[in-house]
């Protein structure tokens, strides 16, 4: 089965991902089963498509940047909630389409704008190509964190310094006896 390029399991059943170990797939289809976590799908380093739409699924974790050729997302109909979860898939450098309908967090106001803003790369979400004012403006929101960590990051860094010099300078103190 080193050859094998596509598998078609949907609705199956299946309650989990793993032990799917096929070095050359390239498209897996593992629609209306019982998943409920993307497990040991990160060996599949030529997967191009997943479709794991219609299962159970809460979290994104599972993707990791083994998966450097995975291009097309199907996530439809799970149980994704948090816009948050959108960070583990940071990790998939050529994600160009995702679908992420019907599930909790598409029914968020900011979810087309975080999508794009936390997957700078992606071209598609839900079948809708992404328009340039919306590029513009989730790249301004980008750049707009990108900053805050900066000043978060140097605000910590200048507390450790303050926090050190007065370690020191209590320790040059003498002790009174």
């Amino acid at each position: 089965m080193n050859r094998l390029h596509t598998l078609e399991l949907r609705g199956n059943q299946l309650a989990s991902t793993d032990g799917l170990h096929l070095p050359n797939l390239k498209n897996l289809f593992l629609a209306g089963n019982r998943i409920r976590q993307v497990t040991g799908l990160g060996r599949m380093e030529s997967l191009t498509t997943l479709h794991l739409r219609d299962n159970q699924i809460e979290t994104l974790d599972g993707f990791t940047d083994q998966m450097k050729n995975l291009q097309y997302l199907n996530m439809r109909g799970n149980g994704i909630s948090s816009l948050r979860e959108l960070n583990k898939l940071k990790c998939l450098p050529m994600l160009r389409a995702v679908v992420l309908s019907e599930n909790p967090i598409a029914e968020d106001d900011e979810y087309r704008l975080e999508v794009l803003t936390v997957l700078r790369k992606v071209i598609r979400l839900d079948k809708d190509e992404y328009q340039d004012d919306e590029r513009e403006e989730a790249e301004a929101r980008y750049e707009q964190r990108r900053l805050e960590e900066l000043n978060k990051e140097e605000m910590e860094e200048g507390k450790e310094e303050e926090d050190d010099a007065t370690a020191e300078a209590a320790a040059d103190e003498p002790v009174e006896e």
